[in-house]
């Protein structure tokens, strides 16, 4: 790798104390073929611990069931989600794969009131008859009509929510001695600046580990905290895992496979229950990440479908487009550091490693030690992962 930027031999002699390689390290990330090359740079944090902002609309849809026509239960809601938010008096309601379905079983509910969280009083919306069912399934607010003369209705705006992860500090330091400082090796021309770039690729193969498996974390602490000299920040898997970083792992967005071999089927479930969590939508720009154990199902698949026209020489082929059921284009990104049984599924619009100010990858002349010379190379670094439970997610236990 050319030394781009500041590492030229000239300016590395002229004993500047501080060099700014950022520049450096966001190219060899940039032309990295795993993960990092798909992962943007973000706004620089101001703080060990740094925060963002998620918002979001109401809810249309909600996990109900019922047994009379006079009135729906409700699943999933709680007084600081308020059922009265997503479905107000006189909304028209009903079961998703039922509201358009034959006569005998397609019927549509209006609400006369609501009651907590988690009751609904209905009365039947038009001629069908009603039909019940002991188990929860998806409704949908169809719509939420309003009267000429009623007055404004209360304000629904949603909380907004605060996210969190920590920085992370990476470091490498290099130290020559005078005497290897001024031999002639075969092949190096400039020892200092040869391993200011090994040091630099190891860096970027820590980020890459890093970003895919590290759990937020302290020295000394049980819990989550950004007080600690030493702390790690949280990975994409754990935190689609753990959104909240409260050690408890929600697992929203995550299939488990139990041993079974991964499945075209399962790609397409998992991205249903991203569209229908509110994920993939017009700013999407999804990949599928995966080790080479679950490439080389992936590319498996191919062989019934494949057919090699006449002259035709290449031996071998490599699968790197998933086109959903759905129609979504996903690009299959594989990576050394990803655990083999697993398949990630990350929206590169909301994931961006953020530098802490002042303090991206740069180089340091530590002070001199006897005749030896010694840098420090080192930065520190976060990762923010947007609507983590709702944009990305994970299939598991993949055989």
């Amino acid at each position: 790798m050319a030394a781009p930027g500041g590492y030229t031999s000239g300016l590395l002699a002229g004993k500047l104390d501080k060099v700014d390689c950022s520049q450096v390290l966001a190219a060899v990330i940039k032309a990295d073929r795993a993960i990092l090359g798909h992962i943007k740079m973000g706004a620089v944090a101001h703080n060990i611990e740094f925060n963002w902002i998620e918002d979001g609309l109401n809810e249309v849809t909600f996990k109900a069931y019922t047994s009379v026509s006079t009135s729906v239960t409700v699943i999933g809601f709680t007084g600081t989600a308020s059922l009265a938010n997503a479905c107000r008096y006189l909304s028209v309601i009903a079961p998703r794969e039922l509201a358009v379905g034959a006569a005998s079983t397609g019927f549509i509910l209006q609400v006369t009131s609501v009651v907590g969280a988690s009751t609904l009083y209905t009365q039947l919306y038009g001629s069908l008859a009603h039909v019940t069912s002991t188990g929860s399934v998806q409704w949908v607010v169809i719509s939420q009509p309003y009267g000429d003369s009623d007055d404004a209705s209360s304000d629904i705006s949603k909380i907004r929510g605060k996210k969190k992860n920590f920085t992370q500090i990476f470091e490498r330091a290099i130290e020559i001695g005078q005497s290897r400082k001024g031999m002639d090796m075969e092949a190096v021309v400039n020892e200092l600046q040869y391993q200011i770039k090994n040091r630099t690729l190891e860096i970027k193969r820590e980020l890459d580990i890093s970003a895919l498996l590290s759990r937020g974390s302290t020295s000394g602490a049980t819990s989550f905290s950004a007080d600690m000299d030493v702390r790690t920040f949280q990975g994409i898997i754990e935190y689609i895992r753990d959104p909240n970083l409260d050690q408890t792992r929600e697992d929203t967005t995550v299939s488990n496979l139990a041993g079974v071999a991964l499945t075209i089927t399962a790609i397409n479930g998992l991205l249903y229950d991203l569209w229908d969590a509110g994920g993939l939508d017009e700013t999407a720009d999804p990949i599928i990440v995966v080790g080479a154990r679950q490439q080389r199902v992936i590319a498996s698949w191919e062989k019934d479908i494949r057919r090699v026209e006449q002259g035709e020489r290449q031996v071998g082929y490599y699968r790197d487009i998933f086109l959903s059921d759905m129609g979504n284009e996903l690009p299959i990104v594989l990576d050394r550091w990803m655990p083999a049984n697993t398949v990630l599924i990350l929206d590169r619009s909301r994931v961006a490693l953020r530098p802490l100010a002042g303090d991206a990858w740069h180089m340091e002349k530590m002070a001199k030690t006897g005749r030896s010379e010694k840098w420090q190379l080192s930065g520190q670094y976060g990762l923010e992962l947007r609507n983590a439970d709702a944009c990305h997610g994970l299939l598991i236990n993949c055989a």
